[in-house]
């Protein structure tokens, strides 16, 4: 006997039994309290035979910000199933139901963290945020001019500051989360041994680091600036530990000049593909969608196995956005290059409407197909936006 259903806080137990062992982790007494307040707040979907929980998915509530407007977001996280339970196709039936359940709550996207990128692609997910990790030897620890500024420590007592100069940080690119006080106290303070702010000339909390000591190694989590002189800061700041690191590590977003200010750009620099974006309900995200206006419409074709509801062609003009379903004999329809507007499929949506790729590279790799034309057009109703996920879950 098999059944999906939403579980309780009566099933924690079993859900944590589930998660050290297929995360491989041991939780603390303490460590599950804090759990169980984050997992109140989720919606939690398990796969039962016989009784026993066989496998499951979190849904997280989160908002994040995408072109500067705040979006409903679903996370997927805490993905497991026991081994005597895979390769038979629960995961695949939990996700499905996971989409169901988002677009039932009014999210239209949806993110994850994968453990394999191939696998989420399968279900509309798409790589929509990369990061760069600097490697910066000891002998590179050079200061640039100083900064007019200060550095002070910071505590849990200075989320509401911290959290401002986040904000005015994240809002400049696509897909930051919005975080909370419970946020700040559990997934990023809980990460980092050490918190520094940069109060800047004019009096203005304007940049802070995140970061580890340990073994002669400085780890910085977080790097946040709002303004040149505040990198400069907190690159000096950094500079002050050269005689207790042999080696600095930077996790900044992909597009960060810090390299090239440095007296010794030629560091080691390595990006990492990081989270996934799914379009849950791409009518309502189209709508809400801040395009920028062109006069001609353009047509999208797009087809969705996994979201049957998301298959129609989307009519995209000055005046919004008009649907045109298929019925089911005409579904395979959008399976074909059309006469007129664009093909393409939910993970090139993603991708696209987040700014992690341009049109006209998808055009090029042969995941939007049409004519130029219309994916010049495209482009042009796209503002560019880098994308950046400071976070994890």
């Amino acid at each position: 006997m098999e059944s999906v259903r939403l579980l309780t806080e009566a099933d924690y137990e079993e859900v944590f039994r589930l998660s050290e062992y297929a995360f491989q982790y041991k939780l603390t007494e303490q460590q599950k309290m804090v759990r169980k307040q984050w997992m109140d707040k989720q919606e939690i979907l398990g796969d039962f035979e016989n009784g026993q929980l066989a496998a499951k998915v979190h849904l997280l509530p989160f908002t994040v910000f995408i072109h500067e407007q705040e979006w409903e977001m679903g996370g997927v996280a805490g993905v497991a199933t026991w081994p005597e339970h895979r390769r038979k196709r629960k995961v695949a039936k939990l996700l499905t139901k996971s989409l169901e359940r988002m677009r039932e709550s009014g999210k239209s996207i949806s993110f994850l963290h994968p453990f394999q990128v191939n696998f989420y692609r399968r279900f509309g997910w798409e790589l929509f945020a990369s990061y760069k990790k600097l490697i910066i030897e000891n002998k590179q620890l050079v200061p640039l001019p100083e900064a007019a500024g200060r550095m002070e420590r910071a505590s849990l007592q200075n989320v509401d500051l911290l959290n401002s100069v986040y904000e005015g940080y994240i809002r400049s690119y696509n897909g930051g989360l919005k975080r909370d006080h419970f946020w700040w106290e559990h997934f990023v303070f809980a990460k980092a041994e050490h918190a520094v702010l940069y109060i800047d000339k004019e009096h203005q909390a304007a940049g802070y680091l995140l970061y580890d000591m340990q073994n002669r190694q400085m780890h910085v989590k977080k790097m946040v600036a709002l303004h040149e002189e505040a990198k400069r800061g907190l690159w000096n700041f950094i500079c002050q530990h050269d005689s207790m690191a042999d080696q600095v590590t930077i996790v900044t977003t992909v597009d960060d000049p810090l390299p090239y200010l440095l007296k010794e750009p030629r560091i080691v620099q390595e990006i990492h593909p990081y989270f996934m974006a799914r379009i849950v309900d791409l009518e309502r995200f189209l709508q809400a969608y801040p395009f920028v206006k062109q006069e001609n419409p353009l047509f999208w074709h797009v087809h969705d196995e996994v979201a049957p509801w998301n298959s129609a062609i989307y009519q995209l003009d000055e005046k919004g956005v008009k649907v045109f379903r298929k019925t089911t004999k005409e579904e395979s329809a959008c399976l074909h290059p059309p006469k007129r507007g664009l093909l393409l499929d939910m993970n090139t949506a993603a991708a696209l409407l987040l700014g992690y790729v341009r049109p006209w590279s998808l055009y090029q790799m042969g995941k939007l197909k049409g004519t130029e034309a219309e994916v010049k057009q495209l482009e042009a109703m796209i503002s560019p936006k880098p994308t950046f996920f400071a976070d994890f879950f």
